[in-house]
């Protein structure tokens, strides 16, 4: 009766310590350096801060002695069915059904998740038997890690990998409940500013309020009062002539204290205003206007005429969503449904987030950043009011023209089911 009862303890004890090191690997992989820092301050002995120092050998020894443990915990399972039953055969599909079984109820209390969750206790808990573990195995693991660095020695590819596993991690730890989502979002946010260009978030030229060379301080003072704004581009022949940036409060100081009356020309008060090529990343901008403390910038394309207009606001827009004030219009939603079941779309909405409203697979690659970009695209020449083009399972239609130019403004959005489509 001792051999079953053996096999019995040694099949828990190897359970156990397959459950205990995927809480370790799951712990370890949140846990920061300074966390470990912290650990070893209040517990001196405590070896998590030895295991910081050489992570991935010790992450190797860690899933190198869970899949010993896990197939000794199979191997014993299977045995111990074999003393009772004594017939190879229904001890193997026995020990599989039963694995299984035990996999599954064990997955209800994942180690993966506990240890995400609880990740500071769970490696401050788990540190000794990580570090007792690697050091059985000797230099067997610096040896591997040293042969993996030497075949993946491409320094261009490591700061990708390293984002796409970090990405990942913060994934993870909004599903675990350890981030909340929007917490996540900021975060994921942050590694997408670097990837994303100014033209795709500044204010087009077409949209920008300007301010005429000559204009007095009267007249601007009503401009700013109509359009909300604090900052208005001085311009001179043409959006291209950019003299500089005007402030309200510039005008209102100068007025109130006399120095300049309603008639004089606002060009004495304007300011130099930064230019920046629209190809430059938002995250790159933000820094600079950051450590300039400047606010606004203009954008110029490749040739050095002006495109548009960018703000410190647009670019934090790009990592917290949108921010409202007193002057923004409530009623100006980019998407407005119709009571017909179809949608009227600002034709300035950006590509990315017309494609997540409407969960359209387009290309990565594609070379417009507005809906109206989009639309002239696909029709494959200038759009007018009632031209229509198909994109996945959407018509679009122009609704309606703005501007001297005659630039698309709103756009009408019919949905098709795969069922209308195919009576089509």
């Amino acid at each position: 009766m001792a051999v079953p009862i053996t096999l019995a303890l040694l099949f828990l004890l190897s359970f156990a310590l397959t459950w205990v090191l995927s809480l370790a690997e799951s712990a370890f992989d949140y846990l920061s350096y300074r966390e470990a820092e912290a650990i070893v301050a209040k517990r001196p002995g405590n070896p998590v801060l030895q295991v910081m120092d050489r992570l991935a050998e010790h992450q190797l020894a860690v899933r190198f002695w869970n899949t010993v443990f896990m197939a000794a915990t199979a191997v014993l399972l299977t045995v111990f069915l074999d003393y009772f039953v004594n017939n190879v055969w229904i001890s193997a599909a026995g020990g599989i059904v039963l694995m299984a079984v035990i996999t599954l109820l064990s997955s209800m209390r994942s180690p993966v998740r506990l240890g995400a969750k609880h990740y500071e206790t769970s490696a401050q808990s788990t540190a000794w038997l990580v570090r007792l573990l690697t050091v059985v195995l000797g230099p067997i693991p610096s040896l591997f890690i040293n042969e993996a660095e030497t075949e993946h020695d491409d320094d261009s590819d490591e700061p990708d990998l390293e984002e796409k596993h970090f990405r990942e991690y913060v994934s993870r730890a909004s599903k675990a409940d350890v981030l909340e989502d929007d917490e996540a979002e900021m975060i994921q946010s942050v590694f997408e500013m670097d990837d994303t260009l100014v033209r795709a978030i500044m204010v087009p030229r077409t949209d920008v309020v300007w301010l005429d060379s000559g204009t007095t301080l009267e007249e601007a003072t009503n401009v700013f009062i109509e359009s909300g704004y604090s900052r208005i581009p001085l311009i001179g022949e043409s959006p291209d002539d950019v003299l500089g940036i005007i402030f309200l409060k510039d005008i209102v100081r100068a007025v109130h204290t006399n120095r300049l009356t309603a008639d004089d020309e606002v060009d004495v008060l304007a300011r130099e205003i930064r230019v920046v090529p629209e190809s430059k990343s938002v995250w790159d901008l933000l820094q600079e206007l950051q450590l300039e403390a400047v606010h606004a910038a203009i954008v110029v394309d490749e040739y050095g005429g002006t495109a548009g207009l960018v703000t410190l606001e647009d670019l934090i827009e790009e990592l917290v969503g949108d921010i409202s004030d007193e002057y923004d219009d409530i009623e100006s939603a980019d998407i407005i449904p119709q009571p017909n079941g179809e949608f009227l779309v600002n034709a300035s909405m950006s590509v990315t987030d017309f494609s997540e409203a409407f969960n359209l697979f387009l290309d990565d690659d594609e070379d417009v950043d507005t809906v109206g970009g989009l639309f002239a695209k696909s029709l494959g020449k200038i759009p007018t009011v009632g031209s229509v083009t198909e994109i996945e399972n959407l018509t679009l239609t122009v609704a309606s023209l703005a501007g001297k130019r005659n630039r698309v403004d709103t756009i009408r959005v019919a949905v098709h089911t795969p069922s209308e489509e195919t009576t089509s």
